[in-house]
């Protein structure tokens, strides 16, 4: 398991890329070193709380981007107070992070293709996933978003070395509906993995269209948490073969086949 480092990371960049969408990087060397893509970190995302001013608590985030150097990237959306303060926050101040935590994407190698599939701001961690497997594998990825509003500009997502295939639910771009329409489709006509992060009815689609053309997938799931340690269980979901497991231990990427879904 990688060391976890707990400390101040100055803040290189907070940027608006879409509606509601922000990118932030960030100088931490000890974690663009160990981190693996999947993997998160715990951000206190506005002033300290004995300041009376921010959220008690950290919040999870995605890593999006491992490097390069000593950076890494988050992708986040702004949905609540935490995110609300983390989108005022300037290059040059720092925040306080803790990670790597958690359990990464860990696909087999020899992967001569692959499908990643991203819901909204699920396509958080897929960036540093798809560099990873970059020379190694064919990849596409299925990206969808509700509006036309809600995507980056086309000079963000020729980061990712993939050939990329658009939704959006009102079809203002891309293909009209939702994104495990073309994956289905890709499923049906060439059999490969695939490797998601998004909403929870997304996830359960692409599970069980993984489970339906008998190929492994891995989702990266999203949860509330307070500690991220495992320590307080509020992450836990249901999984198949009885009980619990902590979305920030033993998750937050799990084999699709391994969760109870609804």
């Amino acid at each position: 398991m990688a060391e976890m480092f707990l400390g101040l990371c100055p803040v290189l960049e907070n940027r608006k890329l879409a509606r509601k969408t922000y990118l932030m990087r960030l100088e931490a060397p000890a974690i663009a070193r160990s981190g693996r893509p999947g993997q998160f970190v715990m951000v206190q995302t506005g002033p300290y709380p004995e300041s009376g001013g921010g959220p008690l608590l950290k919040r999870p985030f995605s890593i999006h981007r491992l490097g390069p150097g000593d950076e890494i990237a988050l992708l986040y959306r702004v949905v609540g107070v935490g995110t609300k303060l983390l989108a005022l926050v300037r290059p040059g101040e720092s925040l306080e992070l803790l990670g790597p935590l958690g359990r990464g994407f860990d696909p087999p190698a020899g992967m001569k293709r692959a499908y990643l599939a991203a819901g909204g701001v699920g396509l958080a961690p897929l960036l540093a996933l798809a560099e990873d497997l970059a020379g190694q594998a064919d990849l596409t990825l299925f990206y969808g978003e509700a509006a036309a509003a809600d995507l980056p500009p086309e000079s963000y997502l020729k980061l990712f070395p993939a050939e990329i295939v658009l939704t959006t639910e009102d079809g203002g771009a891309g293909e009209k509906g939702l994104v495990t329409r073309p994956l289905a489709r890709a499923l049906a006509d060439d059999p490969a993995p695939v490797l998601a992060c998004g909403p929870a009815a997304m996830l359960a689609e692409a599970a069980r269209l993984a489970q339906a053309y008998r190929v492994p997938a891995w989702v990266s799931l999203e949860a509330r948490m307070a500690c991220g340690l495992g320590a307080c269980l509020g992450c836990a979901v249901p999984i198949n073969k009885g009980g619990y497991a902590r979305v920030c231990t033993e998750g937050p990427v799990f084999r699709a086949a391994e969760v109870q879904w609804p």
